[in-house]
């Protein structure tokens, strides 16, 4: 693995600067086209990593298959990259306190670590989330707020010392209501948490309320749009504490992108077409991205180290 650049410019440096919007991604071809897209910064999510598993995000990666996946990620990307923690990956605070020094020597600089069961996961309630079903009446179980605060102090104390940003992440909401996770997100700014993330938030009032009742930095989860209009806008959040909004994009457009030079190749039975396409890059950013006449960048570099290694 290579050096990480020590002078990079890290999660919170980004953060006391003000809003970050930040695009879910799950490996270095995501990681890279978030960078020259001009996002400042990235989060591995779990929900994605699943995907490119082939598996539904219900609870089923490891702490393995993420562990190795931000390996992969983090040390070679310019920017800072937050990491889907889930639960700890077990029952323990141990798990949790393991998990996060892992994942902070591998490079993250910023990790959620959430309330949830093993019974997790977007497609387990999601489309009764996003068909308007009301606090309370989504069955989703979260683990005792004592559980979870213990997992909070395992996270701080092993990213202690470190550039990665604890955020402490309830799902509380969904079942018990907007109340509780307010309650968990204040006992755990209480530990020392920087950073706090109630999912299942859609409105602006309710963003409002978080805010007059939750101090401090705040992440909104996976904006979205209803009707082509956006849930909330980010100018509206901004100054209610909201400096850390995710979405999901890059899982839509690859799949786009490559059924479009699927299908096109197939049907001409030549390769002109992706030869020849306008990727709408600079000649500069096509240098800096991962695919550049089919070879993988950064070749050079390490063809270059080779040579050192051979030299006599």
């Amino acid at each position: 693995m290579m050096a990480q650049d020590t002078n990079r410019t890290t999660l919170r440096d980004l953060l006391r600067r003000g809003q970050i919007f930040v695009p879910c991604i799950w490996d270095s071809f995501t990681a890279t086209a978030a960078e020259l897209s001009g996002f400042p910064a990235t989060l591995l999510s779990g929900g994605a990593l699943s995907g490119s598993l082939g598996l539904p995000d219900i609870g089923l990666i490891t702490a393995d298959d993420l562990v190795t996946r931000t390996q992969f990620v983090c040390p070679d990307s310019a920017i800072p990259c937050i990491i889907d923690a889930d639960d700890g990956f077990g029952e323990s605070p141990l798990c949790a306190y393991r998990l996060a020094r892992r994942l902070a020597e591998a490079g993250a600089m910023g990790l959620t670590l959430d309330d949830t069961t093993g019974l997790r996961g977007y497609n387990r309630w999601g489309e009764d989330f996003r068909g308007g079903a009301q606090d309370g009446k989504m069955r989703h179980p979260v683990i005792s707020r004592e559980q979870w605060l213990a997992k909070i102090r395992a996270g701080l104390e092993a990213t202690r010392g470190t550039d990665c940003l604890l955020i402490a992440r309830t799902e509380a909401k969904l079942q018990y209501g907007l109340d509780e996770a307010i309650a968990h997100c204040r006992q755990a700014l209480d530990l020392g948490a920087e950073m706090t993330l109630i999912i299942g938030l859609k409105t602006l009032e309710e963003a409002r309320v978080v805010a007059e009742r939750v101090p401090g930095w705040k992440m909104w989860p996976d904006v979205m749009t209803t009707d082509g209009v956006p849930d909330v806008r980010l100018e509206d959040i901004a100054p209610l504490g909201f400096n850390l909004v995710t979405i999901h994009i890059f899982e839509k457009a690859s799949m786009y992108g490559m059924l479009l030079f699927g299908k096109k190749t197939f049907a001409d039975r030549t390769t002109v077409f992706c030869d020849t396409h306008d990727s709408g890059l600079s000649e500069e950013d096509k240098k800096k991205s991962i695919m550049v006449n089919g070879c993988l960048t950064g070749a050079t570099d390490w063809l270059e180290m080779e040579k050192e290694f051979w030299r006599t």
